[in-house]
């Protein structure tokens, strides 16, 4: 039951993750309402006829959402049924999961029908990126979060979101020059240029917080290093050469790949219980191992 049960929780998640940056493909290419005003359905059709580059894109989004929902359902129903077989913390992520797609879900509908609001296209990613980090839980039984891990979670999980809000509300390019905004520390130019910078700020903390893991934990989190080096570079990048498309969906990608990297390290392996219970035991009353 335990390897079927992983192996879907890695499948899900990996499908989710794909999920997160098809979504904001979505957003960079203006396909958000390539199907209409139309939930579940795509122009009023089940299969529509795929004769625009937006109606492809959001139809695609629109499948891969129906992959998770359906590997998401089958997760729950695997842990429904393995009742005393799962490792502690399995089979709470994975009710956990369910719940978030429930709310994702609907959240994917009232989006689509209040024509894209900055607001629930937010929440709908916040939701998407919660699920992500449930079914990564799944997948890693028995775990604990490593002492000093929430503020690095809730710094990336705030900043992955301040990115959400600077792309929906057109604040991309309100701050020019790189790593300063408008070359001010203190930006000057308005309301979006603020929000522009207390995104750069945030990266700039998740930075700093994953340089003080490295310090603690090398072997642990000299990958997340890395993978937020890589995304500060690209969002460099990207405001050098005036937010070409390709970077844009770079950076989105990078960013999911950044949380799940921050929830994976944070989830330190526990030991199962039965060998945590045969650890405490004293010399003598342990099982024979021979």
């Amino acid at each position: 039951m335990k390897r079927p049960f992983l192996t879907l929780a890695w499948i899900a998640a990996a499908c989710t993750y794909l999920l997160i940056v098809l979504g904001a493909v979505v957003r960079i290419t203006g396909s958000g309402l390539g199907c209409g005003e139309h939930w579940p359905l795509c122009n009023g059709h089940l299969f529509p006829p795929l004769n625009d580059l937006p109606t492809v894109i959001e139809w695609s989004h629109r499948l891969v959402a129906a992959l998770v929902s359906v590997l998401v359902l089958a997760l729950g129903g695997l842990a429904w049924r393995g009742v005393g077989s799962l490792e502690p913390g399995a089979r709470g992520a994975a009710y956990t999961a369910v719940v978030l797609l429930i709310i994702q879900v609907l959240l994917g509908a009232v989006t689509v029908k209040t024509g894209l609001t900055p607001v629930l296209v937010i929440l709908h990613l916040a939701t998407a990126m919660l699920l992500l980090a449930s079914l990564i839980a799944a997948a890693r039984p028995p775990w604990i979060l490593a002492p000093g891990s929430g503020l690095l979670l809730g710094l990336t999980f705030i900043t992955v979101l301040f990115g959400a809000l600077t792309a929906n509300l057109g604040a991309t390019a309100a701050c020019g020059g790189f790593p300063l905004c408008n070359g001010q520390v203190i930006p000057t130019a308005g309301p979006l240029a603020v929000v522009q910078w207390i995104h750069r700020v945030l990266a700039y903390a998740v930075l700093a917080a994953a340089i003080w893991w490295v310090s603690r934990q090398p072997r642990r989190a000299a990958v997340l290093l890395a993978i937020v080096a890589v995304q500060i570079a690209i969002a460099a990048a990207m405001v050098e050469l005036g937010f070409p498309g390709a970077l844009q969906a770079a950076h989105a990608a990078v960013g999911a790949g950044v949380w799940a990297t921050v929830v994976t390290t944070a989830l330190r392996p526990a030991a199962a219980p039965a060998v945590a219970a045969a650890a405490s035991l004293p010399d003598q009353t342990r099982p024979d191992r021979r």
